[in-house]
């Protein structure tokens, strides 16, 4: 057995977040899951605030049979996203709960337990794409704006608190910490693309 190590094979293997297509899918969930989060929280909060608040008058149940058959579209978008993105496989599901006519198939929207778990998955959806969001583009934007010191630093100096660099030579001395958090940043993202499959997985199922 050659138990020689492959310098190269470890190098692919650290930059693996940054030098495939893979890391770069996964990135793109994190970025276009913030807006999609805050558009079903923003959907799913005004529709039953508005349902619950007339459901004293009866208009308010239909409104919100209405929401609820949105999640399951939405669940289907979701899976879309996952297989695409996060290179998931997540069996297909109906667009509506079964039933037979038009009365028992609105009911079943109130009995159904996978529209309510999904309710709550778009609802998680929110936060935790925020959360994500927030890591990836603080982490990616730190190390673009280290790489690019050379060139920003003599126009707009960094205090880096025990250092202010602002001129080219300091820049270049920062850049390879930038470079060192690019990887960093990558392996961040592929590492909070982990927590995406979970929870799709669990919810958007």
């Amino acid at each position: 057995m050659d138990t020689t190590l492959n310098p190269h094979s470890g190098w692919r293997t650290l930059l693996r977040p940054l030098a495939t297509a893979r890391g770069y899918l996964v990135l793109t969930h994190h970025l276009v899951s913030f807006p999609l989060g805050l558009a079903y929280f923003i959907w799913f909060v005004c529709g039953l605030s508005l349902g619950l608040g007339l459901a004293i008058t009866l208009l308010g149940i239909p409104i919100l049979t209405g929401v609820l058959a949105t999640v399951r579209p939405l669940l289907a978008l979701e899976r879309g996203l996952a297989g695409s993105l996060l290179g998931m496989r997540l069996p297909a599901a109906p667009l509506a709960p079964s039933g037979r006519g038009i009365v028992r198939r609105l009911y079943a929207y109130w009995t159904d337990a996978p529209t309510w778990r999904g309710l709550a998955y778009l609802l998680v959806r929110f936060p935790a794409s925020t959360a994500i969001f927030a890591v990836v583009v603080a982490a990616y934007g730190a190390a673009l704006q280290m790489i690019a010191a050379p060139i920003v630093m003599p126009l707009a100096p960094m205090d880096l608190g025990f250092w202010e660099p602002d001129s080219v030579l300091d820049g270049l001395a920062v850049l390879p910490l930038g470079l060192v958090l690019l990887v960093a940043a990558g392996w961040i993202s592929d590492g909070l693309g982990v927590l995406s499959r979970e929870l799709a997985r669990w919810g958007a199922r």
